[in-house]
């Protein structure tokens, strides 16, 4: 496993990707001098990034790369309802996620041992169906520790309809799938993550990080099934059986 970055390096990718950013997109790679070469040091590239003009959250995602957690919050304006219009040309890539997503109904401060999974799972107020749309804004396949480090891609929370009775359903298989212009592209996928794991394991590193999960904040809870080729002019629906879809159009 490679050596973590010290916290110069952190700084010195920090700075880079800040001025790129400034600069426009796509983002050019990060130098390898202090490049992330695992989701953990990714996520640290971000957090220092984040720290320098901190925004308020209205919602979090959560992505398991490698064994590590990575979170990113979502700020005001990149969460909407569904039916959803988005320019497609903000995206560089565009990837597709069926998720499962949360409103907790409480708030959650920083508490010695953390949140138990039942503390969590008892103020919940809402489950959803969700479409997560994150911008790639490397371009080009996926390097998730630098994906990481740019807040792994976030950009668009699509809710859609509410999940009735979810605590009696396993959520972990749910049948799904993303369709493009009505066709099949992309089915639940196997090894997803068990959205009530992730959810109790987010509240508890968004408190181990200092902060307080606010009431009405929505977490998402990772892909259920994936779609890494959304463009412009395409119309998504992704389907949850029984449950109902989530609509989305990338003008």
């Amino acid at each position: 496993m490679p050596d973590a970055l010290s916290d110069a390096q952190v700084k010195q990718a920090a700075d880079f990707l800040d001025q790129a950013t400034a600069n426009g997109l796509p983002l050019p790679p990060i130098p390898e001098s202090c490049r992330p070469q695992n989701a953990d040091d990714g996520g640290r590239i971000y957090w220092e990034r984040w720290s320098r003009n901190p925004r308020p959250a209205v919602a979090w995602k959560a992505a398991v790369i490698g064994g590590d957690m990575v979170l990113a919050p979502f700020f005001e304006g990149m969460v909407i309802d569904s039916p959803a219009s988005i320019p497609g040309d903000e995206f560089v890539t565009c990837i597709l996620e069926a998720e499962v997503a949360f409103r907790v109904g409480r708030e959650y401060a920083p508490t010695d041992g953390g949140h138990s999974r039942d503390s969590v799972l008892d103020g919940v107020s809402n489950a959803y169906i969700v479409i997560e749309a994150p911008n790639n804004r490397f371009g080009g396949a996926p390097e998730f520790p630098s994906m990481a480090a740019d807040g792994v891609g976030n950009q668009a929370l699509i809710v859609g309809p509410e999940i009735d009775d979810w605590r009696n359903k396993d959520l972990v298989s749910l049948p799904c799938s993303i369709q493009i212009d009505g066709e099949v592209v992309a089915e639940g996928r196997d090894g997803r993550p068990n959205p009530v794991e992730v959810l109790v394991a987010t509240v508890n590193e968004i408190n181990n990080r200092g902060m307080t999960v606010a009431e009405g904040e929505i977490i998402t809870t990772g892909a259920a099934a994936l779609h890494p080729g959304g463009q412009a002019g395409m119309e998504v629906t992704i389907a949850f059986p029984g449950i109902g879809d989530v609509e989305l159009s990338l003008t």
